[in-house]
């Protein structure tokens, strides 16, 4: 597979991607189920990725939720492994859980439990810290087991999209202190990254794109951005925003009101790029060559996100990326006013 994917041979790295995954099954090689589902879901591989990811995280001894009838159930969902995009990719699937059972339960990333508990009041939110075992539940589940059965290939029968529910009042206070500074479009950004292993437009690529576009642009980076700031003031003065009421590491509730509080977003990929997609606020992805991503490998468009698009770096320059990019968030803002 890995060959495959180094020369873009799409077709071939999912046949092989099945082949691998059809192996492991009869070897019972949980690694290798593993390792072909994550690489169907990179590469479009309909239910097949999540029926695979979902057997690898199957927990022994623990009754899995096998798509049969839950009426008068108790069922627990649960990430098992993974990052934290997971609870955001996977939100959509909440609704039908909660419809279905009799009672369920998710346990969460505790900075995610707001937006859960205000988008399905009937869902028993519960910290991660709390242990699956410990939940009264008669089947359980991973996210990926609720993808199995909800997200058949089908389009018509798969559960549909259902934004995150941010706080809308402090969504409207913080969207009127931002044009406060002036008109709109409101823009969200983001480039930098901890992770040294990716390959990210410099400082200067933001250049153009922020000289092209209307409106003000907002700060959804983390960390030390005073420097990067200062640049960005210099090629769009008086249009940068920085609210340092805002600290997604520590607030995530308030964070997703900034996001939602946006007319759009073009950011790396990031946690931010997520809780764009999961809040249904129209973003633009910047996506490296890697295919380490949890993003698609080719395509612009994600299953998972309907309001999000994808530019990807494609061999180029990053200054052209950040051309079709920037092109991307005008067609987006092209209805976007400049009042609240």
């Amino acid at each position: 597979m890995a060959q495959s994917v180094e020369r873009r041979d799409w077709q071939a790295a999912r046949e092989h991607a099945l082949a691998l995954g059809l192996l492991g099954e009869q070897l019972g090689d949980r690694g290798l189920v593993k390792k072909a589902g994550r690489g169907l879901r990179r590469l479009r591989g309909g239910n097949r990725a999540w029926q695979l990811i979902a057997s690898s995280k199957q927990v022994p001894g623990r009754p899995e939720w096998d798509g049969s009838d839950l009426a008068g159930r108790r069922l627990a969902v649960e990430r098992r492994e993974g990052d934290l995009a997971i609870f955001l990719q996977f939100a959509s699937l909440l609704g039908p859980a909660v419809a279905a059972a009799d009672r369920c339960t998710v346990l969460i990333e505790p900075r995610l439990a707001p937006l859960y508990r205000r988008t399905y009041p009937a869902l028993d939110v519960r910290p991660e810290a709390e242990a699956a075992a410990a939940v009264d539940a008669d089947v359980f589940a991973c996210f990926e087991t609720l993808a199995r059965h909800f997200w058949p290939d089908q389009p018509r029968a798969r559960a549909p999209f259902v934004p995150l529910e941010p706080d809308r009042r402090l969504v409207a206070e913080l969207r009127g202190a931002y044009l406060d500074h002036g008109p709109g479009p409101l823009i969200g950004f983001a480039w930098g990254s901890l992770n040294k292993s990716k390959d990210l437009p410099v400082l200067d690529d933001w250049r153009a794109l922020l000289g092209s576009l209307p409106g003000h642009f907002v700060s959804m980076q983390y960390g030390d951005v005073g420097p990067a700031l200062a640049e960005f003031e210099r090629w769009a003065p008086g249009r940068i925003i920085h609210d340092a009421s805002v600290d997604q590491l520590s607030d995530m509730d308030r964070f997703a009101a900034q996001i939602a509080a946006l007319d759009a977003v073009v950011t790396i990929s990031n946690t931010g790029a997520n809780l764009a997609g999961a809040l249904g606020v129209p973003t633009v992805v910047l996506l490296d060559d890697g295919f380490r991503l949890s993003w698609p490998a080719f395509g612009e468009t994600v299953a998972t996100y309907p309001s999000v698009r994808l530019v990807r770096k494609g061999g180029r320059a990053w200054a052209s990326a950040m051309r079709e990019a920037g092109g991307r968030v005008a067609q987006i803002i092209g209805g976007a006013g400049d009042g609240s």
